[in-house]
């Protein structure tokens, strides 16, 4: 074979002519007459019609004789790589017979080691499959006179872009009807993303405005509580401890917003500690003025104090004494309308109360308050109460769950002991012969204390308006079975502690020598008698004994209120 021949006429003379030597057939018989269609598949790299026919094969049908053979040079088992974007892989099918099939492998193969050779070729430039899978090849204008028919090549590339369905209009209009699509596309993305940005536009603007709302009623204290309320400010505090107290009083609802104003002001290093009156209703400004400004217990601000076992009528006459407030809206305040500063022991008080002569007693803690003159009463009664709130600890709670009684009945048997004991040391052994005789009800079922029949004729009887015996006889107990009706004055923390941790004894009496401060105990009848006669020996007067009957004088005791921080022991039974 001359390789010197141009190859693409020699290629173009295989593919276009048959051999009659070894057929047997004469040239250019006719397809359809005396020819079988055989088919090679070829697939080569073309480098023309990219845009056009990417992705499409070639099939090439040539005319064989009966003796041809089918061959097929595209090895299955050979990787076919991807399609350059300039060089995109094109399929092919000729028939050969199988001498021309030989020449023109021989062809190819010569080419293929020409074009290996020279190192002006691109790799890539490359015919897949058989022995030509490493041999590069470029024929500009490849079978140009044959006919051809595009079809896909793999069922994965099937219609991939709409081929078996071609439209049949020219390709000004096919171009016109794509620009046309694109921009029905791009109108509809338009149209989706405006909606989506209006979305979110629309809900940042609400939860922004949201955001300034509720900064804003409370930066001026809109749609807010007006009821006052008593703050205190301890010395020292930052101002973020301050906004943080603010927030937990329900002043403000926003402490680091209240710092951050009170930061850009020239007040937030000018706050007075102690107490200061403030509502929720207030500004900002007008909060920070007012911590700025002298507090309740500054220079004209007046002390009183409340004394362990004082009566409440007491504690009104004194307030007014002071200036501080009337008594009798004292009283009436501090018993109708005293729960409502949302404290946590008005959760244990009993829902009904209407045997009490007043409500509330017991429930003003024995301290030293600081008031201002003409100070309004519902601050006066919430001060007081705030105090009684922080002394009743969860621990108290949790003992007199473990011991079976209410805080009502706390308070009114540590009055009664706070009444009774000559002195704090003894208030734990008075607080064993109250509870011996509450757990031994059969054979005491009274526990005959001298100060609750004080409490009837002295505060009961004198502030009723009409006569009431079956009220009388509930707090009196030596006709009341148990504890009587309410507390019969104001218990400090000691006369409440020694109720809850009395101590373990057998003690079903006792007898205090008013004279000395002494109190003797005994635990029968017997004992109790001769303690009187020694008492009544001492002071020198002669005293008759009474039957089964706690004969004691109510004792004021005047020392100083005490914390206990460890547990006592536990209640005791009687013997």
């Amino acid at each position: 074979m001359d390789n010197n021949k141009n190859r693409d006429d020699l290629l173009q003379e295989i593919l276009n002519e048959t051999d009659p030597n070894k057929s047997g057939q004469q040239p250019n018989t006719p397809l359809n007459q005396t020819n079988e269609k055989k088919k090679v598949n070829v697939r080569w790299r073309h480098s023309t019609d990219f845009e056009e026919n990417s992705g499409r094969v070639k099939e090439i049908e040539v005319p064989f004789h009966e003796d041809s053979i089918e061959k097929d040079h595209t090895s299955n088992d050979a990787p076919i790589p991807p399609p350059s974007e300039t060089q995109p892989v094109k399929s092919g099918k000729a028939a050969f017979t199988e001498s021309q099939f030989d020449d023109a492998f021989d062809l190819l193969d010569a080419h293929a080691k020409e074009v290996e050779s020279s190192e002006s070729k691109p790799e890539s430039n490359r015919i897949v499959g058989s022995s030509w899978d490493k041999a590069p090849l470029h024929v500009p204008g490849y079978l140009p006179e044959m006919t051809e028919s595009y079809h896909t090549s793999d069922p994965l590339y099937e219609d991939l872009e709409g081929d078996s369905q071609r439209s049949k209009l020219p390709k000004e209009e096919q171009q016109s009807a794509a620009g046309t699509r694109r921009k029905r596309k791009r109108q509809e993305h338009r149209i989706i993303s405006a909606l989506v940005m209006t979305i979110i536009i629309l809900v940042v603007s609400v939860g922004l405005s949201m955001v300034i709302i509720t900064y804003g009623q409370d930066l001026l204290g809109i749609n807010s509580d007006g009821s006052s309320k008593i703050v205190i400010i301890p010395s020292g505090s930052s101002m973020s401890e301050i906004a943080t107290i603010l927030e937990d009083e329900g002043i403000i609802s926003h402490a680091r917003f209240f710092v951050f104003i009170a930061s850009m002001s020239d007040k937030d290093t000018d706050i007075k500690p102690g107490d200061h009156e403030l509502r929720p209703d207030m500004a900002y400004e007008t909060i920070l003025s007012e911590l700025t400004s002298e507090s309740m217990d500054g220079e004209y601000s007046i002390s009183v104090t409340i004394t362990e076992g004082m009566r409440l009528v007491d504690a009104a006459n004194l307030l007014e004494e002071n200036g501080i407030c009337d008594a009798d809206e004292f009283l009436d305040y501090f018993n109708n309308d005293s729960t409502d500063f949302d404290l946590a022991y008005e959760d244990y008080l009993p829902a009904f109360q209407d045997e009490k002569f007043y409500v509330m007693e017991g429930y003003l803690f024995p301290d030293t308050y600081t008031f201002s003159q003409n100070m309004d009463v519902s601050l006066v009664c919430q001060k007081i109460l705030t105090n009684f709130n922080s002394k009743i600890t969860s621990t108290y709670y949790d003992r007199m769950e473990a011991m079976g009684i209410t805080l009502d009945q706390t308070i009114t048997l540590a009055s009664i002991i706070q009444a009774e004991a000559g002195t704090t040391d003894d208030m734990a052994t008075v607080s064993s012969v109250f509870w011996n005789r509450l757990n031994n009800a059969t054979e005491f079922p009274l526990l005959q204390s001298d100060a609750t029949s004080s409490y009837v004729e002295e505060v009961i009887k004198p502030h009723s308006e009409t006569y009431n015996q079956e009220l009388y006889d509930s707090y009196d107990t030596y006709t009341c079975t148990g504890l009587p009706a309410g507390a019969i004055c104001n218990p400090g923390e000691d006369a409440i502690y020694a109720a809850l941790y009395p101590e373990n004894t057998g003690y079903y009496y006792f007898y205090s020598n008013l004279l000395t401060g002494e109190t003797y105990f005994a635990k029968t009848l017997e004992e109790h008698d001769a303690n009187q006669a020694m008492v009544a020996a001492e002071n020198g007067t002669a005293s008759s004994t009474s039957d089964d009957e706690t004969d004691n004088d109510e004792v004021e005791s005047d020392e100083d209120e005490s914390t206990y921080d460890d547990e006592g022991e536990d209640e005791s039974n009687s013997e």
